[in-house]
């Protein structure tokens, strides 16, 4: 499944958050929530966290990069149930993790949902934008080259 959107929330006086109902089926066997590497909240399926955790997994575990990358990700995973309203809880470090306020954001970002605090995000808007940018001109640059050597 492919997550995508922007969603308005608020994380209520119990520390939950409503998932976007057009999404709550894919979590009907749970959610896997972790820390992003930016101050963020990642909501993963079983299946989503297992395919990023391939990620992690192929850093070799002989080096320190691969124990700290591990320790780092499946260290602060922690597995939740969405409640009858479709909400999920979210603990307090992941909440202090991401900065969370009352006013949150859940993005669609492909192979997971993200929680954001509204206004951080909001700040972030033109770093996004222009990561964009800078990605697809870099991708165009690289294609141009390509068609240009008959490669």
């Amino acid at each position: 499944m492919t997550f995508y959107g922007t969603y308005e929330y608020q994380l209520d006086d119990r520390n939950r958050v409503a998932l976007p109902p057009a999404f709550r089926d894919a979590y009907d066997a749970g959610a896997v929530l972790a820390t992003g590497v930016e101050p963020c909240v990642l909501v993963y399926t079983p299946s989503g966290f297992e395919k990023a955790g391939a990620a992690i997994e192929a850093i070799p575990i002989e080096t320190e990069d691969g124990r700290e990358a591990r320790r780092d990700f499946y260290g602060n995973a922690f597995p939740e149930k969405k409640d009858a309203q479709g909400r999920i809880l979210l603990r307090g470090m992941l909440i202090t993790h991401a900065g969370l306020r009352k006013d949150v954001l859940v993005i669609g970002a492909g192979d997971c949902l993200e929680i954001w605090d509204r206004p951080t995000y909001e700040a972030r808007a033109a770093e996004r934008e222009a990561a964009r940018r800078n990605r697809l001109a870099q991708i165009g640059e690289r294609k141009a080259a390509q068609q240009g050597t008959g490669a």
